[in-house]
């Protein structure tokens, strides 16, 4: 039944998939990462949202100084908190020609006889990566910070890269913890091919932003990584009595360190610096805006003051408030947004004020400065917007006007009130009894017709039902016992305290490949979402499940996962969900 529902659903879904509005149609270019050598290749995905099909293939601008390979497309189709969302990605494989910074995009896209166009985004290409002319083997760790000099809360980018050329496994980091520098990762990490001193790897990168609190020359200590590595084994003659002998493979756990880096922190100049100056570091700048600039009396207007930049976004002062006479202002909730990327840190602060006037007239709305250290020019900076005019007419006509000097209120008088006419009766009668409605037939309640057309479905639901659990425990094979013990197991293993993350995403990995009969090494967070999904979970726990694996796996990324997870009840409460509602 669910099965048809499930087919029902996706029939009546893709005949209303015409129906969506043109203006939801966008198209986004993405790069897995904004830095490459010569020798690197480059993701690039462009997106399509709102829309499964275009006129045309799409138009890439800026790709003149590269090599294009063709990856193949995807098409989405889904519906999120009840809106219908379809599309398709473009995949691209990406491989410079020569060194140098460049801009890739806008993508331009006919859809339906309109051209859709993306944003643009910077790739800079470097000769080649930094080498010691050794040969470090088939596996090693390698470090970078750049810049290696900054001032006091300016943002340098900690860079990991993992270079392997066979499969690896159960990856463990532990970050060096240095007083007055603090690590933030910088988007998930990305996976490529690159060359090293000759030498074609398989790169797994992940970045960090490091946040200075205090001047000073410090060492960042090697980071740590540990891994499980598949490698060929070798056949022993005493070998017969291992368990594993007919297995000429096997996962070899090991620990790889980096190698130690430098941060030389300068202190921000006392010299030129600003009275208001908040200790905001970075490159900013500051937009206002005014809606509507022209009103009547007792209306309200919205002023929006966004700062915006690269930097310590959230060191951006609170803004005071414009005052003006005979003007009520009610001041939001400051919301700051903080994105993360490969460069470092960006975001914004908005603030927004409500203004009512009381009275008709012109206000004048002074405008507003900030002032930060520019890490780029090295000097103070202060950034301010316009003026702002805001112009008030006098009220409507039917507002209530203000109290005269005796107390009372002068109060327009309105239409008087019309007769209420009678246009006619209702074509049925109006019925005042409960007698009137008992209907007439052979359908009457308690006879046997009505029984059999209102009770007959239950008992046909009920055989379906009493039918499918008996032929479900018929089945007594090693996989169906696996599964119904799967769930248990997790219990069992979620009652002891102090589990780590790298414990946890074993367990829910155990979970899933022997509720579902599955056979995935470590299922990433959309390939377990996936699998429930499939197996009828719903779209809340399909989501949490990919949420806490999300969190989990950013836990062992940022050094953190032999740290206790905390999270043994929420995984039992949502292994029980996951029980309910699958099939």
């Amino acid at each position: 039944m669910k099965k048809i529902a499930t087919i029902f659903f996706f029939l009546l879904a893709f005949s209303l998939a015409p129906y969506t509005a043109f203006a939801d149609i966008s198209v986004t270019l993405n790069l897995n990462r904004n830095e490459a050598t010569l020798s690197d290749t480059v993701r690039m995905t462009i997106s399509i949202k709102g829309s499964r099909e275009s006129d045309l293939e799409p138009v890439i601008h800026g790709l003149e100084s590269f090599d294009v390979m063709r990856c193949g497309t995807s098409s989405r189709f889904e519906f999120i908190n009840g809106s219908l969302n379809s599309g398709v990605d473009y995949q691209y494989s990406i491989r410079p020609q020569k060194a140098g910074t460049f801009k890739i995009g806008p993508v331009e896209l006919k859809i339906k006889g309109k051209t859709i166009r993306s944003g643009i985004k910077t790739l800079k290409i470097v000769e080649r990566a930094r080498t010691t002319g050794l040969n470090r083997g088939s596996l090693f760790l390698s470090a970078g910070v750049s810049p290696a000099k900054v001032y006091v809360e300016e943002q340098a980018v900690y860079t990991l890269k993992l270079y392997h050329l066979a499969k690896v496994k159960d990856l463990t980091l532990d970050l060096p913890d240095i007083e007055h520098l603090q690590f933030k990762q910088l988007g998930k990490p990305v996976q490529y091919q690159g060359v090293y001193n000759g030498t074609y790897y398989n790169i797994l990168e992940v970045r960090y932003a490091i946040t200075p609190l205090k001047e000073g020359i410090y060492e960042i200590r090697p980071s740590k990584l540990g891994l499980n590595v598949y490698e060929s084994g070798q056949i022993s003659p005493f070998d017969m009595f291992n368990d594993n002998f007919f297995d000429l493979s096997a996962w070899r756990p090991t620990t790889l360190t980096s190698e130690p880096l430098e941060l030389n922190v300068i202190p921000i100049p006392h010299e030129g610096r600003p009275q208001d100056f908040s200790g905001l570091v970075g490159s900013f700048r500051i937009n206002t805006r005014l809606e509507p600039s022209e009103l009547k009396a007792g209306e309200s207007a919205t002023l929006t003051v966004t700062l915006s930049g690269r930097g310590n976004i959230n060191r951006i002062p609170d803004i005071k408030g414009p005052e003006l006479e005979n003007v009520k202002v009610y001041a939001d909730q400051p919301v700051i947004k903080v994105a993360p990327d490969s460069p470092g840190p960006s975001g914004s602060k908005t603030m927004k004020w409500a203004l009512v006037p009381e009275k008709e007239g012109r206000y004048r709305i002074k405008p507003v400065s900030i002032s930060f250290f520019d890490t780029v020019g090295g000097k103070y900076r202060v950034i301010k917007t316009p003026a702002l005019l805001l112009l008030v007419r006098p009220g409507g006509t039917g507002e209530v006007m203000p109290l005269t000097g005796d107390g009372k209120s002068e109060v327009k008088a309105g239409p008087a009130k019309k007769e209420i006419k009678e246009l006619g009766h209702d074509i049925l009668p109006v019925h005042t009894s409960i007698k009137d409605i008992v209907p007439e037939g052979r359908f009457k309640p308690g006879t046997l017709s009505f029984l059999l057309i209102f009770l007959g479905p239950c008992f046909v639901y009920l055989g379906v039902f009493i039918g499918t659990r008996y032929y479900k425990k018929k089945g007594g094979s090693k996989a169906f016992t696996k599964a119904k013990s799967a769930s248990g197991i997790v219990a069992q293993r979620c009652k002891k305290a102090g589990i780590s993350s790298s414990e946890m995403i074993h367990i829910i990995r155990d979970y899933i490949n022997d509720r579902f009969g599955q056979s995935h090494g470590v299922p990433t967070p959309d390939e377990a979402a996936e699998i429930i999904r499939s197996n009828g979970a719903g779209a809340d726990t399909v989501n949490e499940l990919r949420a806490v694996l999300q969190t989990l796996e950013d836990a062992v990324y940022t050094g953190k996962g032999n740290k206790p997870c905390n999270m043994e009840k929420d995984i039992r409460d949502l292994i029980k969900r996951i029980e309910k509602e699958s099939r």
